[in-house]
């Protein structure tokens, strides 16, 4: 479903670039109605849709579009991975959604998340993707579904964008990645949601999380286990293990 990006000065193993991230971490049947399992059952080398996906994985996520004044950099730090179509509902479903909402989506792929979002419920959503190629298409895919008004994309690293404004914030990242945005994510206005594909956020206890089966990214004719964490703001920090 989209990309990510990370930081030139660190050398991961994550999706965007070259590293093949291992499978999401796997909840128990009833995820349903069960708080999801903690962070640390997902491995650090975990595939999400912008990071590189392993057999079962996520997709991994890639930003493309022209640099902008700030970043020269247009490498993705994951593979692009797109996030299927029953999942994107999912997301969009448990993270309540008004058209007072304004929906910020991190490694936004093809943008199909927040194309989506603004289609359905007449919000305001911005994508960020390191990936130029990315960014264009997301600007293609916005204009063809004609909410090109309520969608701005950017070409830009994650972890620089300010998220204060959002209410709404979607990823599909390592779940590495997810705790580097934990500072950005705690600035959110209380009540703001944090919907997540495939990976936790070690450290923060989610509201919910639920399985969806979906297809795999390799296969279209397999279907595999999907999750979508729920988490809002203040975040539910939880005591580290010892």
């Amino acid at each position: 479903m989209r990309g990510v990006m990370k930081k030139t000065s660190l050398a991961m193993i994550v999706f965007l670039a070259a590293c093949t991230p291992s499978e999401p971490s796997s909840p128990p049947a009833n995820a349903t109605s069960t708080p999801a399992p903690t962070a640390t059952t997902a491995t650090t080398t975990a595939s999400t849709t912008t990071a590189t996906a392993t057999a079962s994985a996520a997709p991994a996520a890639s930003a493309s579009a022209a640099p902008d004044e700030k970043s020269a950099k247009t490498v993705p730090d994951i593979e692009y991975v797109p996030t299927p179509t029953n999942v994107v509902e999912k997301m969009l479903e448990v993270a309540k959604l008004s058209k007072d909402d304004v929906m910020y989506d991190l490694g936004c792929g093809d943008a199909r998340i927040i194309v989506t979002a603004a289609k359905k419920y007449g919000l305001k959503a911005r994508g960020y993707d390191i990936d130029p190629v990315r960014v264009e298409e997301s600007r293609a895919n916005a204009k063809k579904a004609g909410v090109e008004n309520l969608v701005t994309i950017e070409q830009k690293d994650i972890f620089e964008v300010d998220l204060s404004p959002a209410t709404v914030v979607t990823l599909y990242l390592l779940p590495e990645l997810n705790v580097r945005l934990i500072p950005q994510l705690e600035k959110l206005k209380p009540g703001s949601r944090i919907v997540s594909h495939d990976f936790d956020m070690a450290g923060v206890e989610p509201e919910k999380w639920w399985t969806i089966m979906a297809p795999d990214h390799r296969d279209a004719k397999k279907l595999r286990e999907h999750y979508v964490y729920l988490w809002k703001t203040p975040l539910k920090k939880t005591a580290a293990k010892k």
